[in-house]
Parts: C-alpha cells; structure tokens; sequence
C-alpha cells in the first residue's frame, strides 16, 4: 500500500538526513514534506469513507453494502465502533442488521457478541462514579487476573553512617493481598415497548439502571463487604474502637485523628452516616462553644465530610481512602434473555463484572464507635 511505502521512505530519508548538507539536505527536507501532505491526504481520504460507512451502519444513508476498493481488505470494527454500537443494542432491541453491522458483530474479536461497546462501557464506569459515594475516593484499576498487592509488614529505618562507612544489609518483610474475580450480577426487566425506542434512549436506560445498582454493590463492600462473594470491606478489615460515651464529644473526634500517622492524615477524609453527622458530630462544640463543624467547607476540624448511609450509624472512619484497591478483573458484559416474559415480550438484562477489593494500607484508615449506636447504616448493595 501507498501509505507503507511513504512510511518506508521517510523512515530512509530521516537516517540519511545526519549525512546530508547544502542542497541535498533541502531536497531531503522538501521530500519529507511532500511525504508528510500525500500521507495526510490519503488517510484523510480513509477518515471520510469511514464516516460514509459509520452515516450507513447508523441508518442516515441508503443501502447497506459496504463498497470496498480492488486490493484493500474489508473494514474490520472494534468495540470502540459507531458501527459496534448501532449493532450491540440493535441486537439487544431484536432490530435487524444492515450488512455493515452484521460485519462490525462478527469481525469485532473481542465481543461473541455480549461485549459492551467502548462508549457505553465509558458511562457506565462513569455513571458507577457519579452515583457511588465511596468508589469515587478509592484507587480503581481494570487489570485482568489475579492482583497481588505487596504490603510493608516489617521494615527497617534508614541507616545513618558516618563519611566512610559502610551501610548494613537489612531484610525487610513483605505480606500482601490478592485481588481476585467475585462475581456481581444485576437483572432488570425491559419492557416490549422500551425495547423498540432508538438505540440512545435504550442505551441511557440500560446504563442507568444497571450502574445505579452496581454503585450501589461496590459502595456497600468497600465498607462491609466479607470478601466472599464481594470485595473485603474496611469495617471487616479494622476493627473499630469505642467511644468513651454513647455518643461522639470533641475528645473522641482528636482520639479519631491521633489514629493514623501524619502521611495519611494529609490525605485524609470523614465517612459517617447522614444520621451521624446531624444528630451527633454537628452538634460538638469546643470550649469555646463554637461548632467543630464548618457548613460552608463542609469540614470537621479542617478534614472534609463524606456522607455514606453504608456506614453504621455511631461509627465514623477516618483516613486516605486512596489506600483502599478496587480491581476490575473483566469488565462488565451485558446479555439478554426473553424467556421469562415469553407472554409479554418483555426481556431480562443482565450485567455481569468481575471484581474485587481490600485495604492495602492497615494504617492508613481507623475508625471510631459509639457503643450504643447499634445500628446499621441504611445502605442496600448485597449486590442484588
């Protein structure tokens, strides 16, 4: 093709370019040229076919074949496809395909036709952010596998010597966490009707019901998860300690500070129930009677305050959450089934991800309890 050769020559050009002087360098430097306005030329070219293909697949053009010149092969579409997409949630409608999203479903390698587009995949991660509260301050990564997170278990200061001296071997101690691939699953029931609205519509809705759900699940274990079926949860990894009385006082909240080292604390936030922070920590006052808590900054003693109902009420938990891990292990996949409203014509989606998640850092997050708070925060992710 034109576009290797160009390459192979700028590629020949730009090594002997060191070597040239005068004249042969100016002619070397005006061929780059030339190269650089035909290579733009030509891909430009391609990026006008393949918005005349993506205008077809969508439907705003006539017909469905996919022209293809002598000597170039089929175009073949990813994930990140307009033409992917337009087909996945054709699909999903029990729309038919034009001949150029049949090719985008068959040719796309990473789908058997359950992957979710790249876009859609992008909300949904994007709306799981918006809509949860504690997902949004923990570290997030998609790495496939099993995830072993070393964890500093004992280690040694750093050696002073005098000029001439030499430092000491000292054997450091690592333990470490794994992060593996629990399995989290929300259905929801789409009507026949729903079904047939236009692919943006549909897909607004899929996305919204089902990361609003799946928010919800991941919010939960981060803080009460047993990492059975789920991610580890902190309040399963630390133990909270006791407040002096059956209620919070401005003592307990610097005891909740003193709790962590100084490098955490530059870092760090307040979790609490809603219930926690108006009926106990607003109402703290110092001995000046001043309110340790700032409306306007939304802070308590300079710390900023994350409300989250997954939290039982009475306990509180402080520290960089940044030292909490949430792996992806497979991102989501969304299949459908019509087979249990066979007499309604409805349809059963569902949403299928694997992953996992835990403390990496014990001392980087502590946390406090009133003894008779009892109860439990409000929070509904069991992952259903």
């Amino acid at each position: 093709m034109r576009l290797d050769e160009i390459k192979a020559r700028k590629l020949e050009l730009r090594e002997q370019v060191q070597n040239l002087s005068g004249e042969a360098l100016d002619n070397a430097i005006a061929e780059i040229e030339n190269l650089d306005k035909e290579e733009r030329a030509i891909k430009s070219d391609s990026e006008k076919r393949a918005k005349l293909n993506s205008l077809i697949g969508s439907g705003f053009s006539a017909g469905n074949a996919i022209e293809v010149q002598d000597g170039q092969k089929p175009q073949n579409y990813g994930a990140d496809s307009a033409e992917y997409r337009s087909a996945f949630f054709k699909t999903i409608a029990g729309v038919e395909l034009n001949d150029v999203e049949k090719r985008a479903m068959t040719t796309n390698s990473n789908s058997a036709g359950a992957a979710v587009p790249t876009t859609t995949l992008n909300k949904i991660y994007e709306k799981i952010e918006n809509d949860a509260v504690v997902y949004g301050l923990v570290t997030v990564s998609h790495l496939k596998g099993n995830v072993v997170i070393p964890i500093e278990n004992v280690t040694n200061d750093v050696q002073r010597k005098a000029e001439g001296q030499e430092g000491t071997i000292q054997n450091d101690s690592l333990t470490s966490i794994t992060l593996g691939a629990k399995k989290y699953i929300k259905l929801i029931q789409l009507t026949f009707e729903l079904e047939a609205t236009a692919i943006d519509a549909l897909e607004a809705y899929v996305v919204n019901r089902l990361s609003k759900k799946m928010a919800q699940a991941i919010d939960y274990d981060i803080i009460n998860g047993a990492g059975v079926t789920g991610a580890t949860g902190i309040l399963t990894t630390i133990t909270p300690s006791a407040t002096v009385g059956s209620a919070w006082t401005y003592d307990d909240v610097c005891d909740l500070f003193a709790g962590i080292n100084a490098t955490a604390r530059k870092s760090a936030t307040l979790l609490m129930s809603t219930n926690t922070l108006f009926k106990q920590i607003k109402k703290i006052k110092d001995d000046e009677k001043r309110p340790i808590f700032d409306p306007a900054q939304n802070k308590v003693l300079g710390r900023e305050v994350v409300e989250c109902d997954d939290v039982p009420d009475g306990t509180v938990i402080f520290g960089d959450f940044s030292e909490y891990m949430f792996n992806w292990n497979k991102d989501a996949v969304i299949d459908k089934s019509s087979e249990v409203g066979f007499k309604s014509g409805d349809s059963v989606f569902r949403i299928i991800a694997l992953c996992d998640g835990a403390l990496a850092d014990l001392g980087a997050i502590t946390a406090k309890a009133a003894p008779a708070s009892g109860s439990t925060g409000t929070g509904t992710g069991t992952g259903s």
